[in-house]
């Protein structure tokens, strides 16, 4: 699949940037084009500022930082910014374009981190078992939410997922995550079984709407293979007709798969290889929801609950 373009800018020095990112560092398309947002705002501010991209100091940047405070950005998105400036002023200090990242030092809002929210195994269960698998995209989507929950996959690794991806005989799944890095988790039973039988019986029929091979492994009704936002737009519409309906996105899929496997004993070394965390401290969110759930155990069984 040909992926989108960037539009071009005025900026060469950003050109570079997003060149290093996508082609040296494997960031993903929307990846870099956040970052690519952000640097286009800062630079029309510098164009404001009358200020030079390559003369800037880490007053400017704090300045910047309090202009987008009075835009009433969230925290979040500040931090996100901020992120931005340093990833591109290292960029410009490594290819020896300036001696010194003046962002360096640019502090980054405290966040709250929400909680994050996780199904019930009940509702779990009844969400993956909504499909009807006598059809081929029953088939196909009961297939997916098994691949999805069982692996804790992001939706762009279902997306991402192909044929070839899967180790049937010893149970693992191949999946490409953020910046392209690559890791081998378990696949269950359940998903097996369900994955063989879609590839059977569904997943050819779907094929024989279009002429051109495809290699991903979860296609839609025309034969093309799903995308990220067809997946989100699968997830909601069972979620809404399931009784009583579900609050639901991908992630909270994830989220509930890894709840779920920190409360029946994992411990968090292993959730954080098998959902593809660079950094635990991104894991670590997950204890505040294993210390809850230990909260509700004790409150429910101790005799002074």
């Amino acid at each position: 699949m040909k992926e989108k373009a960037f539009a071009p800018t005025p900026y060469p020095e950003l050109e570079a940037f997003i060149n290093h990112l996508r082609l040296e560092r494997g960031l993903s398309w929307h990846t870099c084009d956040n970052y690519r947002r952000d640097m286009i705002k800062f630079m029309r501010f510098l164009q404001s500022q009358h200020r030079d991209v390559f003369a800037v100091d880490l007053a400017a940047g704090q300045q910047y930082v309090d202009q987008l405070r009075q835009d009433k950005l969230k925290s979040s998105s500040i931090a996100r910014h901020i992120s931005s400036l340093k990833s591109f002023y290292e960029y410009l200090n490594l290819a020896a374009l300036m001696d010194h990242n003046p962002m360096a030092l640019l502090r980054t809002p405290r966040l709250v981190r929400p909680l994050p929210h996780a199904l019930s195994i009940e509702d779990v269960n009844r969400l993956i078992e909504s499909p009807d698998v006598e059809t081929p995209t029953g088939l196909r989507d009961r297939a997916m939410w098994e691949t999805m929950y069982g692996s804790g996959l992001r939706v762009s690794e279902a997306a991402g997922l192909e044929t070839g991806d899967i180790d049937y005989a010893n149970g693992w799944i191949l999946v490409r995550g953020k910046g392209s890095k690559e890791r081998w988790v378990p696949m269950n039973e359940p998903a097996r079984h369900w994955v063989d039988r879609y590839l059977r019986d569904a997943r050819p029929g779907l094929l024989r709407k279009t002429r051109k091979p495809e290699r991903r492994l979860f296609v839609n009704a025309r034969g093309n293979a799903l995308t990220r936002q067809g997946i989100w737009y699968l997830l909601k519409g069972y979620a809404a007709k399931v009784s009583p309906p579900i609050q639901i996105s991908p992630h909270v899929l994830r989220h509930s798969c890894a709840t779920h496997l920190l409360e029946g004993g994992a411990d968090l070394r292993t959730v954080q290889e098998f959902l593809g965390h660079t950094d635990i401290s991104t894991t670590q969110i997950y204890t505040h929801v294993d210390r809850q759930y230990l909260k509700e155990i004790h409150r429910s069984f101790h005799p002074r609950g």
